[in-house]
């Protein structure tokens, strides 16, 4: 018996070795050594906080705001980039007429106004960066008063799904934009135009991600709170069945109270929260959404005179190129806000599945939730002036319209001899 007991032993010791074959062997030696979501997402906020959206000292490994006085807190990293695009200014300026020069008046008018809304895009991103310093440090202190709440699986969750779409995006677009300058590889004038375009683009879209990040943490908490609803539904259910004259009915009753109260309270942090960060990106992000869309306005009006007058087929990829990325961005931030404003608007259904049964107590609770959600309902503004969802598409469409419409006309007179004669 002993002797069989070691032979299964020796067997199951040569199997398991026979099982991790060298490459799993290597693999279990490469895993640990592979950074971890924690690391990747703090080299991503390390990159944010070298593009200055960050103006106060944070530590990008923990997450959390460290103690400084105001005046280290105006400027540090944002004054070396508003140098950085100073410089560039100028450069450009003093070099505009190679810069813009494209062989037509139209097209070269083009270029300017897309250039310069760009440009003025980045300057006031960074004027409203410094002036809302504050306010991004509140959604700092509000997230770390809730956080401590959020379930492991959630953060887990979102930081996984949020480093995809980070790097998975900063990839492609890298991808393609190394496209654009191999095209462009020839002409000097050219590339450099789409080598300071690149530079500007990779500010508001890196603002894009940015503003992303605290939509998705927002999102997250939502979720959390839409499953606390949906087990204190569950909870109390069960309180209904429980006899009301015992001690474990007056100690569930007494729990269900205080989780709806608790509860009502976290929504009001999580409202406070989406104000604040509608606050903090609400101008500069109609600066950003208003560089997208001359961008893509001026783009898709070189892809419109390029189809009808140039033969050479780099133009037309060079431009095609160019839409995805920007394009890309902003479908990418309106669908996790749409995803958000989703979550927040299953909160309401939610609560009303709590069995209230006939008392008076847990009636008051909810109808106050109810209204509280009601009046303070969870939204992703522009500072008022436009809703951060689908329905931004739609205003894109029209204005993108309006804007070849106009430009379509000036250029109708324009005959082929004169692009050759340009």
């Amino acid at each position: 018996m002993q002797f069989s007991h070691q032979h299964s032993s020796d067997v199951h010791f040569i199997v398991s070795r026979k099982r991790s074959s060298p490459s799993t062997c290597t693999m279990n030696l490469v895993i640990p050594l592979l950074p971890n979501g924690q690391q990747l997402l703090s080299v991503a906020f390390g990159i944010f906080k070298c593009f200055g959206f960050i103006p106060f000292p944070f530590d990008c490994c923990t997450f959390a705001l460290t103690p400084c006085s105001n005046v280290r807190s105006l400027l540090h990293l944002p004054i070396l980039q508003v140098s950085f695009y100073l410089t560039l200014f100028c450069i450009i300026m003093s070099n505009r007429v190679n810069f813009f020069f494209t062989g037509l008046q139209i097209l070269s008018l083009n270029d300017i106004i897309k250039y310069g809304t760009l440009t003025l895009s980045v300057f006031a991103i960074f004027i409203d960066t410094v002036l809302q310093r504050n306010t991004h440090r509140l959604v700092w202190e509000k997230i770390a008063l809730i956080r401590l709440s959020a379930r492991k699986v959630y953060v887990k969750r979102f930081i996984r799904h949020y480093l995809w779409k980070f790097y998975a995006y900063l990839a492609i677009s890298s991808f393609l934009e190394a496209q654009v300058l191999y095209l462009a590889w020839d002409d000097p004038s050219d590339l450099a135009y789409w080598l300071v375009i690149m530079i500007l683009h990779a500010f508001l879209r890196l603002r894009h991600l940015f503003h992303m990040f605290f939509i998705d943490i927002l999102k997250i908490h939502l979720q959390k709170l839409h499953h606390d609803l949906v087990d204190a539904g569950e909870y109390m259910a069960n309180l209904v069945e429980q006899p009301q004259d015992t001690a474990v009915f007056r100690a569930m009753y007494a729990q269900s109270v205080d989780r709806l109260l608790s509860l009502k309270s976290v929504y009001g942090q999580l409202w406070e929260l989406s104000d604040c960060i509608n606050r903090n990106f609400g101008w500069s992000q109609i600066c950003n959404f208003t560089g997208n869309f001359v961008q893509l306005s001026c783009d898709l009006y070189w892809l419109y005179m390029s189809m009808k007058w140039f033969e050479a087929t780099e133009y037309k990829v060079v431009i095609v190129i160019t839409l995805l990325p920007s394009t890309s961005i902003i479908v990418l931030l309106l669908s996790s806000a749409e995803s958000c404003l989703g979550v927040a608007a299953s909160l309401q259904s939610a609560l009303l599945d709590i069995p209230m049964g006939n008392d008076s107590t847990f009636r008051k609770i909810i109808y106050r939730f109810g209204l509280q959600i009601a009046q303070q309902r969870i939204r992703l503004t522009a500072h008022g002036l436009f809703e951060i969802n689908y329905s931004l598409l739609k205003m894109f469409g029209t204005g993108i319209t309006t804007y070849m419409i106009i430009f379509i006309t000036f250029s109708k007179d324009i005959k082929l001899e004169d692009i050759d004669d340009e």
